[in-house]
């Protein structure tokens, strides 16, 4: 699949966003996935061909992502001026080149939502949100950029196609807080790296988009830190109040002098909003001797922090996931952790939770921790590494993608009274069919045909026109048939047979590229099969008339044709063993509507074909016994009318009802008053 991607904001790899950006990407590519990345100016590593989209500037080049090859796109010089100049231009610029470009991509996805979102998408998007902290700490930014998260932010993440929550607690926010609808977020949890890399993002550093690795210098305390005891470590960008690290400090000098000494209290990050309040609370604690700011901690020297953590603790007031939490579990350390948001989520019955705002509650917690008996600790530490397994970038990925292609493929449809009409023309609906066959056909290669009866349902392909809805539809005044309109809805393939079906998906605003009949797909699709070496059976119609057709036609694909008279209030297995036992690809059932549908939907389970098409009198026209209107006469849709000219005895009192009640119909969705 081809994504464009936003990597905005990356916070020059200081941040769990920075991470998550990282491990997404990283996925994305390894599961072969053509991507181009959005990023920051600052990202870039060289100068290059540059090139001008309206007002979007953008660097071009091809960078190397773990063997596979990704595209960047640089946003403009100027938004590195402000964080409010490059929320602008991700929110009302961006749907320019997007919508210019739509065509190079089949998706959009954003990997911050809770950052940068756009005023609209003109592509299917996934927008994925990390937390609502904004609303659970106040005063933890600036009073305009919490206006804008509180209200402009949430107006317009609410229009991308889904919305993605990292937690259920996130998801529960956005359902709060933004009112969103349950059905519209999809909770993917974070992953936990499978390369032994850690991947808290602990504030500082710069770090390429493209590499999961982030290569700076650590804070030289670190080197210079006795580890040889069992401490106690926090990972987190040395913020405050929100990381709640004076609470924890706190809360540790409340410990006997004896069992701090026995595990100092390791806090690794870079200092960050107001870090100066965090370390003058240090500096006054009883302990202060026994505790340690490393700074930012580079990859390399990770390993040996955790190696001497004998134990994690998280008070953070509030995250959207808390990826260390989970890093930790994985790694076989005990930990504590707040009881609030997703932080008591991800801990299950893992972690030792705590009220992060009672100072108490948090001594209590690690007094619990680090005085628990090994039997208890040695349980904890094994549910924990059960727990992770929940955990996978692999998996977030896949989500991301499904979502993706679900979004692609509703919006490959237009639905009608419910009934979803292919947005196709003719050859694209040929193709469609025959790929149907040809997909049966392959995987007869693989089964038994008893297990391929039990798994493979017979895909059911319908030509909807005025007749269908009215023998389908119901709507005040007029009724219908809900077993017919049931097929309809959930059929695999249907496409615009008349006009009037074109005309209304204009009106609706679901354009229909063309009108698409089972006259004019028939023969393409027989030649087609001829062409693939595919079989083709026919029930229904006239045996002279199927014949002949075959014969003009000039292919020799079909491989039987059963003219016994079908009635649909008696079970008839015969006409089923017949069709089973010429192992046709395709299906042409010529019965006529409501009845074709009718039999196809009852016997669709029980069918092993790759497609079954509803054609009724299409082989009449094929072979010359009913002649079709002038060309003039099908652009234009006023087909109907020549064939009231043809049989008006037969035809003027079933089309007279189906275009007033379709008008009808037509009307009530017009206005916004169909409902079913």
């Amino acid at each position: 699949m081809r994504l464009l991607v936003s990597c905005i904001p990356y916070d020059k790899g200081k941040s769990g966003i920075s991470v998550y950006v990282r491990e997404v990407v990283r996925e994305l590519a390894a599961q072969g996935h053509e991507l181009t990345l959005l990023c920051e100016p600052e990202a870039r590593e060289e100068e290059s061909v540059k090139l001008k989209v309206e007002s979007v500037k953008c660097k071009v080049e091809s960078v190397k992502l773990e063997g596979a090859t990704a595209t960047i796109l640089h946003s403009p010089l100027y938004t590195l001026h402000s964080p409010m100049i490059s929320m602008l231009w991700h929110l009302f610029v961006l749907p320019f080149w997007i919508r210019r470009h739509k065509r190079e991509f089949d998706g959009f996805v954003i990997c911050a939502a809770n950052r940068r979102v756009c005023a609209w998408y003109p592509l299917p998007t996934t927008a994925t949100v990390h937390d609502l902290a904004n609303f659970h700490i106040p005063g933890k930014y600036s009073r305009l950029r919490m206006f804008y998260l509180a209200h402009l932010l949430p107006h317009y993440a609410k229009k991308a196609q889904h919305l993605v929550a990292v937690s259920e607690a996130t998801k529960a926010d956005m359902v709060k807080f933004w009112h969103c609808r349950e059905e519209g977020v999809t909770v993917l949890y974070n992953g936990l790296s499978g390369n032994g890399e850690w991947g808290t993002g602990n504030g500082s550093g710069k770090c390429k988009v493209e590499s999961s690795k982030c290569k700076v210098e650590s804070d030289p305390q670190l080197s210079t830190l006795n580890f040889k005891l069992s401490t106690i470590l926090y990972i987190s960008r040395i913020e405050h109040p929100g990381k709640n690290h004076v609470r924890l400090i706190e809360a540790y000098s409340r410990l006997p002098r004896s069992l701090a000494e026995a595990h100092p209290l390791v806090i690794a990050g870079a200092d960050w909003k107001d870090a100066e309040v965090v370390h003058a609370a240090a500096a006054k604690s009883p302990h202060a001797d026994l505790i340690r700011f490393t700074g930012f901690v580079a990859n390399e020297d990770m390993p040996r922090l955790w190696e001497e953590a004998g134990f994690y603790v998280f008070p953070s007031l509030f995250e959207g996931f808390g990826l260390s939490l989970v890093e930790a579990m994985a790694k076989g350390i005990p930990c504590a952790c707040s009881n609030n948001g997703s932080l008591g989520e991800i801990a299950a019955d893992v972690a030792i939770t705590f009220d992060p705002e009672n100072v108490d509650d948090i001594a209590s917690a690690l007094g619990r921790l680090l005085s628990e008996p090994d039997a208890e600790r040695a349980a904890r530490v094994a549910r924990g590494l059960e727990h992770i397994k929940k955990f996978s970038w692999a998996d977030h990925a896949k989500g991301i993608v499904g979502l993706v292609d679900d979004m692609r493929r509703a919006l490959s449809v237009s639905r009608l009274f419910g009934i979803p009409v292919a947005r196709v023309t003719q050859s694209e609906a040929v193709e469609r069919i025959v790929a149907m066959a040809k997909n049966r056909h392959s995987a007869a290669d693989n089964f038994q045909l008893s297990t391929l009866n039990s798994q493979l349902k017979s895909k059911f392909v319908a030509t909807l026109n005025v007749d269908f809805v009215a023998n389908a539809v119901s709507g005040w005044p007029f009724g219908g048939n809900d077993e017919l309109w049931g097929y309809l809805r959930n059929a695999d393939f249907v496409t615009a047979d008349g006009m009037p079906i074109v005309l209304l998906s204009r009106l609706l605003r679901r354009r229909l590229p063309a009108r698409v009949t089972g006259a004019d797909m028939v023969p393409a699709i027989c030649r087609r099969c001829a062409e693939e070496g595919l079989k083709v059976y026919v029930l229904g119609g006239d045996k002279d008339a199927v014949a002949e057709a075959f014969a003009k036609l000039g292919v020799k694909c079909l491989v039987g044709h059963d003219d016994a008279f079908v009635k649909l209030d008696e079970q008839q297995p015969e006409i089923v063993e017949r069709i089973n036992a010429a192992k046709p690809d395709i299906l042409f059932v010529a019965l006529g509507n409501p009845k074709q549908e009718l039999w196809m939907g009852r016997n669709a389970s029980k069918l092993d074909v790759g497609a079954m098409v509803g054609i009724g009198g299409t082989f009449n026209f094929i072979a010359g016994k009913v002649k079709r209107a002038p060309k003039w006469m099908q652009k234009s849709g006023l087909e109907w009318i020549y064939r009231i000219i043809q049989e008006p005895g037969r035809l003027w009192r079933r089309y007279a009802y189906g275009l007033v009640k379709f008008s009808w119909l037509s009307l009530l969705h017009v206005l916004g008053g169909y409902r079913r």
